[in-house]
Formats: structure tokens, C-alpha cells, sequence
């Protein structure tokens, strides 16, 4: 389709030019200078058809290549190249040079469906702008962004409360935190009201005058309130640039081609009417002239963060808080889990007894309390993948380090599944009449803390590598099942054929039920359970200590499990880690 792509600029009173972006000598430029010394080249070609626009007025825009059939009257052009662009012919580095260009912003919210769009905006001020107040907009805004900002200041939490129109200024404020020098916006106007098309046009009109910025925007069928807004007009049609400049330029160039403009069109209107007529006009190409010599190579200095990694940390500590708070259904559904199932269980494992028997519903306790815990935070897996999204543009973005979102929500986890481990232990515990000493209590207390907080790692892995929630859910229950039946518990280790003894040792069951029934047996290693006759209590057939030498446990292994439980927990931490970096890295490109 057509698209008129425009460049709001500001020149009064601003800085001289510190760079020149020109095209590659391959094709003709359509670069001029505003930002910084190096320039810009890109590897694509394309067939200018424009007249050169004025030196008063710069803009920029990315090439297209050409789709139509080359002109007879020029010998056929080379395949053009991979689309590459460059920075004093070096390839350009998105990565490094998103902090002054900034792209558009997504479509979507990119606001958390927990945190509403007031939070949200103080959040990434807060991050971006570490001096300003976290409860409005930053002092360090300008005017108009700040004017941009409240227009979405009341809006609900939920993106399904949010008209396309508030998305949309969402999105651009929250790109407009970052203070870009380039802000590239695609469709901005596009499902906006005429009133709410042209306010936004007018803000980014001021803020490309008042903080001396540069914002290009493509834009289809643009009103004439809003062409009055625009300084340059790129004009495109199937990839290749019709016209390049102002709107009073284009009337000129239609003049000059026996084109009158109808009184009740203006010039851009009926150019994009006639773009078929216009491509077919022959017009001299003129080489590319460097419009600021070249200064020196490209330096890719790495991204400089706004925040400190401490400031980042306390920040999105307090944000986790926050949102676990007003999830309230998380919070009444985690604990009354926690205490629904910790009394159900003590009720019917009452009084266990020191007999065989007892030895049986021990081993059947442990066994449905770790099916419990693990399965339990699978709730938690749609909360990680719905935020995943908006992680991902945010750590993308420069707001804060992927490794200090996972220092945060690891510090906010802590405490509270310590809490869910408490109730549970205290539901439990005491009704079953379990080993009755404190150490045995305050470890099975830090045991059940531990499987829950591996758990959670485990979760938050899947919900990394998973897609959607369907093949997330899937994936944990899979490999649950899979952990479970290597536990030891429904087939021993003696048992299992070869080829399948390498996932009896990764099994994270196996290591949380033997630490359980270490911690119990333990207390009663010279204490009978079965006893030759029962009723006299006389020769003494097995004691705690046959119990764990049975399964192949011994007391001194007490702390071994809960250190491999604990690996497991940074194992996936740091599993997850690295696939965040990796799709943080793949956006980049």
C-alpha cells in the first residue's frame, strides 16, 4: 500500500548538526543531517523520484527496495544485497544504538494487566528518570509529554478497559520516558478519532520543538490538520520514494508535470491518487554527496542503564510486592490451600502410630505432600507468561537488567512462600504427630520452604521456554509425572533398568523425599516399630535406622538433599536467565 512517511523536526534555536545519514553509494541519498557525527548508510536500493528537498528543513527515513521492473533507459541493477544498514560503513548495531533511536511502540499495552496504566508510567520513571517522584509523571519530562502522559493517567489495569486510542498514547508515552533523540512511530493516528489523531500529533509536534527531537512516523491519508503539523513528507509507493519534502514542494512538483491539484484536495491527497502516473516519470538521479565529512569509526559502547543494578532491584522488589498484594485471589487461593490441605491431611493421617502401619502412611504423607507442593505452583505459570511480553520490551529497551528482575522476584518469593510453607507445616505437623523434636520441626518447616521455592524456579524456567500457556501447562505436567515416577517411590533405584538411572538422580522427588524421611527416621533410629511379638513387645524386627537403610539412607545425608534442592533452585534461575537473555537478544535484531 501507500504510506506517507513524516518528519517533525525543530530548528529554531537548536545545536548544530552532529551527524550526517546518507545512503549508500549505490543509490541516491535521502539522508540529511540531525543527530550525531557518524553516518548512516543502508545496503538496500531503491529508485529515487523526487525533487531535492530543502537544506532548511532535514529529515530521515529507512529505503525500501524497488518492486517494479527497472526503466530501459538504465541498464539493469545488480541484486541488491541483504538489508544491512551501516554507520561509517560499519554494520549498525541495533543493540547498541537503540538508546537515541527509538522504534514504535507496540500496539498493544505494554502495560502489566496486574499494574494500571498511573503505576506503570511511574514505574518506568522511576527506572529511567531515578530523581523523579514514583507517583506522577517525572519533573524531568517535558511539558508536553507529561500533558501525553495523563491522557492515560485514570485508565483501568486490565488492556481489555483500554480504548485503541489509549493504547496507542500508552505506548508512545512510555517511549517518550526514555527522552529518545529519534522516535520512529508507525501508524500512530491510525484508530484515533480525528480530535484525539490530531492532539497527538500536536504533542509530538511540540516535543519535536521544545526538546529539539526528531520523530518520523508513517502515516495513511493524514487529514490537513494534521499535514500542518508535519515538516517534511516522504511519499512511498511500492518501494520506491515518489517525492521527498515539503508540502507546498510537492505542489510544485505536480505543477511542473502538468498535474493541477482539484480545490477540494490538497497536494498530498491527490498525489497518492495518481502515485501510478507519478512513478512513471523519468527524473535524474543524483549521486550521493556526504553532507558532513566522516570523523572516525563506530564505537559500540555498551548500553548504559539509567538506574544503578541496587536502585533496579528495590524498585521492582517494591513493583512484585505491589502486584502479589492486589492479586487477591493468589493470596486467598494460596492460603487456603496451604491450610485446606495441610488439616485434611492431619486429619486423616491422625495420630500415625510407631508400627508398621505407621512406616506405610509415613511414606504415603511424604509422598502426597511433595504431588502438593510442586503441582500447586503451576498457578503461577499464566502470571509468567503473560509478563513475559512486557519483560522482554522492557529489559529490550534499556528500562533495567534482566539479572536484576530475577534478583527481585527471587527476594520477593522468598518470604512469601516461607509464609505458605508455615501454614502448611503448622496444619500438618502436629496432627499427624510427627517426630516431635525442634530441630526435626524447624527442618521440615526449611525442607517444605525449599521444595516450594525450587518449584517456583521450575515454573518460571517453563514458562520462559513455553510459547503460550497450553504447551506450558503441558510441559509441567509432563515432566512432573516424569520426576515423580523416578522418585523412588512407585519403583526403586535397584529396579530401574540403566538407560533410565540417569533421571532417578535428576528426579528433584527423589532428594525431597528422601530429606523428609531422613528428618523423621531420624528420631526414631533405635526406636522398634515392628516388633517379632507384638503384644509382648519382645524381639525387635525393624527400628528407624532399617527403615533408612532400606531405601539406602543414612542420618549424615541430612543436609546433602537440601543442598542438591537448592541447586535445583538456582539451576533454573539461572537456566531461566539465559533464555530470557537469548530472546532479548533475538528482539534486538
Amino acid at each position: 500500500g501507500t504510506t506517507a512517511v513524516a518528519a517533525l523536526q525543530n530548528l529554531t534555536n537548536s545545536p548544530p548538526p552532529r551527524s550526517t545519514y546518507t545512503k549508500s553509494p549505490t543509490g541516491a541519498s535521502i539522508f540529511k543531517p540531525f543527530l550525531s557525527t557518524p553516518q548512516l548508510t543502508s545496503s538496500k536500493d531503491i529508485s529515487p523520484h523526487w525533487p531535492s528537498p530543502p537544506k532548511s528543513s532535514p529529515s530521515w527515513a529507512p529505503a525500501a527496495p524497488a518492486s517494479h521492473p527497472p526503466r530501459t533507459s538504465s541498464p539493469p541493477a545488480p541484486p541488491p544485497p541483504p538489508a544491512t544498514s551501516f554507520l561509517n560503513s560499519s554494520p549498525l548495531n541495533p543493540s547498541v544504538f537503540r538508546r537515541p533511536l527509538r522504534l514504535r511502540p507496540p500496539a498493544r499495552t505494554p502495560a502489566s494487566p496486574s499494574s494500571p496504566s498511573p503505576r506503570t508510567f511511574a514505574f518506568s520513571a522511576s527506572l529511567l528518570n531515578p530523581k523523579s517522584s514514583g507517583h506522577s509523571p517525572p519533573s524531568s519530562c517535558p511539558s508536553s509529554t507529561k500533558l501525553l502522559l495523563r491522557a492515560t493517567w485514570p485508565t483501568p489495569a486490565s488492556p481489555d478497559g483500554l480504548s485503541g486510542g489509549e493504547r496507542r498514547r500508552v505506548s508512545i508515552g512510555l517511549s517518550l520516558l526514555h527522552d529518545p533523540a529519534v522516535l520512529l512511530l508507525d501508524e500512530p493516528t491510525s484508530g484515533l478519532d480525528s480530535g484525539s489523531a490530531l492532539s497527538v500529533m500536536q504533542t509530538l509536534r511540540s516535543i519535536a520543538g521544545s526538546r529539539h527531537r526528531t520523530v518520523i512516523l508513517s502515516i495513511h491519508q493524514p487529514s490537513f490538520k494534521i499535514l500542518s503539523t508535519i515538516d517534511q513528507i516522504l511519499l512511498l509507493s511500492k518501494g520506491s520514494i515518489v517525492h521527498h519534502g515539503t508540502l507546498p514542494c510537492l505542489q510544485d512538483f505536480l505543477l511542473s508535470n502538468g498535474f493541477t491539484v482539484p480545490p477540494q484536495l490538497n497536494a498530498l491527497e491527490y498525489a497518492m491518487g495518481i502515485l501510478n502516473q507519478l512513478q512513471e516519470i523519468e527524473q535524474p538521479s543524483n549521486p550521493p554527496q556526504p553532507l558532513v565529512p566522516e570523523t572516525g569509526e563506530v564505537e559500540d559502547d555498551d548500553i548504559r542503564y539509567r538506574s544503578s543494578r541496587l536502585h533496579e532491584i528495590i524498585t521492582l522488589y517494591s513493583r512484585f510486592w505491589k502486584i502479589i498484594y492486589r492479586t487477591k485471589q493468589l493470596l486467598l487461593t494460596n492460603t487456603l490451600q496451604a491450610l485446606g490441605v495441610g488439616l485434611v491431611l492431619g486429619t486423616i493421617y491422625i495420630n500415625i502410630g510407631f508400627d508398621k502401619a505407621g512406616i506405610e502412611k509415613r511414606l504415603g504423607l511424604f509422598a502426597f505432600t511433595l504431588t502438593f507442593l510442586l503441582s500447586s505452583t503451576t498457578e503461577t505459570l499464566p502470571i509468567f507468561i503473560n509478563e513475559r511480553p512486557i519483560i522482554l520490551r522492557e529489559t529490550s529497551s534499556g528500562v533495567y537488567r534482566l539479572s536484576s528482575y530475577l534478583m527481585a522476584n527471587t527476594l520477593v518469593f522468598l518470604p512469601y512462600l516461607l509464609a505458605i510453607a508455615v501454614l502448611y507445616s503448622a496444619s500438618v505437623y502436629f496432627l499427624v504427630g510427627l517426630c516431635a523434636t525442634w530441630q526435626a520441626i524447624l527442618y521440615f518447616v526449611l525442607v517444605i520452604w525449599v521444595i516450594l521455592l525450587m518449584a517456583n524456579s521450575f515454573v518460571l524456567f517453563l514458562s520462559s521456554v513455553a510459547p503460550n500457556f497450553i504447551a506450558g501447562t503441558s510441559l509441567v505436567t509432563v515432566m512432573l509425572a516424569g520426576f515423580f515416577l523416578f522418585s523412588g517411590y512407585f519403583i526403586s533405584r535397584d529396579s530401574l533398568p540403566r538407560f533410565w538411572l540417569f533421571m532417578h538422580y535428576f528426579s528433584m522427588y527423589k532428594y525431597a523425599l528422601d530429606a523428609l524421611l531422613i528428618n523423621e527416621y531420624s528420631c526414631l533410629v533405635t526406636r522398634c516399630l515392628i516388633w517379632f511379638d507384638e503384644k509382648k513387645k519382645t524381639g525387635c524386627m525393624v527400628s528407624g535406622r532399617d527403615v533408612l537403610v532400606k531405601r539406602g539412607l543414612h542420618e549424615r545425608q541430612r543436609w546433602i538433599n537440601v543442598y542438591i534442592l537448592i541447586g535445583f533452585f538456582v539451576l533454573y534461575r539461572v537456566l531461566c536467565l539465559l533464555v530470557l537473555i537469548r530472546r532479548v537478544s533475538r528482539s534486538k535484531k
